[in-house]
């Protein structure tokens, strides 16, 4: 005799409530005579005659159980998909704020970084923007949490009662976030991306959203894994807060993979976080160039170019790995060379007669007895030339006489003339010395000390226009050569930088070159590694950790909380 439910009020605490009113004694006897109870009754003969005998009903009009009346395997995955998404969606710890948190702290990161400029400032927030986001992701992976957990005692329940597998749960688990990933991949894109001010062209856009999807993924997937191994809430999040930190710190950002101590090496390699920094990054920075106004703080030195109009124009040298140049050591005698070859322009060898290898021995020769060391130019006509009997340190005979003729052996020789000649036309027929301790190309009435009496400017544009001798014509071709070869001979990695009037112009890949995401290949930079690298490695922690949720969700059970 009591009224149907009101529309606002949940069907089973209606009943439980006017159950509780009229007592056991009256609701029980009362129920077992109503229609309904006969029904469910039937179902219930029904359901055991299915198990038992594999018919429904008596008679002739019995049914044979077939697909049409059983469970299949998909229609078991389509129903626990359905309950996923509306448990989840119903759920506002799991849905709708973890998607407001995550859009509201890519709004603020989007607000705070907008509009970066294309200078070394820039460079920095676009990397310190791309790093706050991977930290936002951790918001999904803390609200995975409770829910599951929470949702364990079902699971058990259902599984024990026969409804469906464990790993139908997982599979239906796993299908059913999908959505939500890629929801909350746009939103935090489309509150960070177009503010801040990222590459707008079509692959690096793409590859940003694929990168953010996937992240997305495998961070909230690596919570639920936490939830599904651990006992409680407070372990779960105790553990995942413990695996965030360490990967923040240890991401290669905060601490570069190089300034690590060998016995922390390991977790940045084995670090999700460090794949999806490195790509997002590397996305965003390489094959950019960022400019460095430095206006009148540059070193006049750098700005002395050369007036035979071949020279590349004011350049600086960036070492690689840390290095300093410093008295007489290798970087200090490369820096030397460099600023020589900078100053020289287009040399005089053609393709077909500049020798490479005849230039790596020379180089190899002048670096190895300290030819390249103050005063240079003293020092590289000393070793290459003739004596200078009243220099600071110099050889009785020159050191690297031969590998310098054996680097001009295919050029003209006028080359090597002119420079001593100093464009004097009239001396141009003079004849070479037949000295045996002089190089080929002296004029025969050229001494020591016609050098020793030049100006200092003078002594630099003869030494200048020596090394002119021994380079390609080629500027570009030149320079590369160079800087691959004092790889090569001495591991001593180095970039050129173009220094215009105000300022450098950095570019990009040197930039992630510092963070070790970059290589020095062929005489240049190149960061090669976001697509089959750090999004391979994302995509195969995302395997992984998938199988792993897996195999909790089959074999672990948790009774206590």
């Amino acid at each position: 005799g009591a009224l149907p439910p009101p529309d606002s009020c949940n069907p089973a605490d209606y009943v439980l409530d006017v159950v509780n009113k009229v007592g056991g004694d009256v609701a029980v006897p009362y129920y077992a005579k109503s229609v309904r109870s006969e029904e469910v009754m039937t179902d219930i003969r029904a359901d055991i005659q299915i198990a038992t005998e594999g018919v429904i009903g008596d008679g002739p009009e019995a049914l044979p159980t077939s697909a049409e009346h059983t469970r299949t395997l998909f229609t078991e995955y389509g129903l626990l998909i359905k309950r996923h998404i509306l448990c989840e969606w119903r759920n506002p710890s799991y849905s709708f704020m973890r998607m407001i948190f995550c859009f509201g702290a890519s709004l603020f990161l989007g607000i705070l970084f907008n509009g970066i400029s294309n200078n070394i400032q820039g460079a920095v927030f676009s990397i310190a923007a791309i790093f706050f986001l991977v930290f936002v992701l951790v918001i999904p992976m803390q609200a995975a949490v409770i829910p599951l957990i929470e949702d364990r005692a079902v699971l058990y329940r259902e599984t024990m009662g026969g409804m469906y597998s464990r790993l139908s749960y997982g599979f239906g688990q796993l299908a059913a976030n999908i959505p939500f990933h890629i929801i909350n991949t746009f939103l935090m894109f489309i509150a960070i991306y177009f503010l801040v001010g990222f590459r707008m062209e079509g692959n690096y856009v793409g590859y940003f959203l694929f990168m953010l999807f996937l992240s997305n993924w495998v961070v909230m997937s690596m919570g639920q894994l936490f939830a599904l191994v651990t006992p409680n809430e407070e372990s779960a999040n105790g553990l995942a807060g413990l695996s965030i930190i360490l990967s923040v710190c240890l991401m290669g950002f905060l601490i570069t993979a190089s300034s690590m101590p060998k016995g922390w090496i390991w977790a940045y390699w084995t670090n999700l976080f460090h794949y999806i920094l490195q790509g997002l990054v590397t996305n965003q920075i390489s094959g950019q160039s960022y400019h460095i106004d430095v206006g009148g703080i540059i070193d006049e030195a750098l700005k002395n170019g050369n007036d035979n109009g071949n020279a590349t124009g004011p350049s600086a040298l960036v070492f690689g790995n840390d290095v300093v140049p410093d008295g007489t050591n290798i970087a200090s005698q490369a820096a030397n060379f460099m600023a020589l070859a900078l100053a020289a322009g287009a040399g005089a060898a053609n393709n077909t007669s500049f020798n490479l290898t005849a230039l790596s021995d020379l180089i190899n020769c002048l670096v190895t007895n300290d030819c390249l060391v103050e005063p240079v130019t003293d020092n590289f006509v000393a070793c290459t030339i003739f004596n200078l009997p009243d220099g600071a340190w110099i050889p009785k005979t020159p050191v690297c006489k031969d590998s310098f003729q054996q680097v001009t052996k295919n050029i003209d020789i006028m080359a090597v003339t002119e420079c001593f000649l100093g464009g004097d036309d009239e001396n141009s027929t003079s004849v070479y010395t037949d000295d045996p301790n002089v190089a080929n190309g002296v004029p025969v009435d050229y001494t020591p000390s016609n050098y020793k009496a030049l100006s200092n400017s003078s002594q630099i544009e003869l030494v200048t226009c020596l090394v002119r001798a021994i380079l390609p014509e080629d500027v570009q071709r030149g320079i590369k050569a160079l800087l691959k070869l004092f790889q090569t001979l001495f591991d001593l990695v180095m970039t050129v930088i173009d220094v215009i009037d105000n300022g450098l112009s950095i570019p990009g890949d040197l930039i992630l070159y510092y963070f070790g995401w970059a290589v020095f290949r062929d005489g240049e930079f190149v960061a090669p590694f976001k697509w089959h690298y750090c999004l391979t490695s994302v995509i195969i922690f995302l395997i992984f950790i998938e199988i792993f949720k897996l195999v909790g969700v089959r074999f672990f059970v948790w009774t206590k909380r």
